[in-house]
């Protein structure tokens, strides 16, 4: 894990004990530059190491250790909740379990990609997870619920949008989940 990524990590640990950071987002009205603010939230449960370990187990240990380590150290839940949407949820271990068998059931033929599912993206309803039959360790990807389950690898190979855990967390926290797709 790069260093950027443990100072993310310490940054967002800050504003979901605060329960709260800012976003300034400036924009043009009527020939004016405003200022908006908007407070967003966090619904994030720590998580026991037992159930971190279970994780684990679940998962095969086959993700990234630093996608445990933000389990350890985060936890799961909603990010970046604000007034009228929510930027992203990453599951819990029962959550886990009943996404991935939905996901499993949503595969209308025979794949020869693995896929571990680990969240959502809540702007667009998009599943969140690796490919963990791809060797790559730019694995992670948001897959757009616009294309098939089978199309998820062309698809992301197409955009060019595959990268690590690591990436994704550390961009989705420096732009306060404005850049998490």
């Amino acid at each position: 894990m790069n260093n950027n990524f443990k100072e993310v990590i310490k940054t967002l640990q800050n504003w979901i004990e605060s329960n709260e950071v800012i976003l300034e987002t400036k924009k043009w009205k009527d020939r004016e530059e405003i200022l908006e603010v908007e407070h967003l939230k966090f619904s994030v449960q720590t998580l026991a190491f037992e159930e971190v370990e279970a994780i684990k187990a679940f998962t095969n240990n086959l993700l990234p250790d630093s996608y445990y380590h933000f389990l350890k150290e985060i936890g799961s839940g909603e990010f970046f909740v604000g007034e009228y949407s929510t930027s992203f949820e990453l599951y819990s271990l029962a959550q886990l379990q009943e996404y991935n068998t939905l996901f499993q059931q949503e595969i209308e033929e025979p794949i020869e990609y693995e896929f571990m599912i680990i969240g959502s993206h809540l702007s667009m309803g998009d599943w969140m997870g690796f490919c963990t039959s791809k060797t790559d360790e730019k694995n992670f990807d948001v897959y757009c619920h616009e294309y098939p389950i089978e199309e998820y690898v062309e698809t992301s190979d197409e955009l060019n949008s595959w990268r690590t855990f690591e990436e994704w967390i550390i961009k989705a926290v420096e732009t306060k989940g404005q850049e998490s797709l």
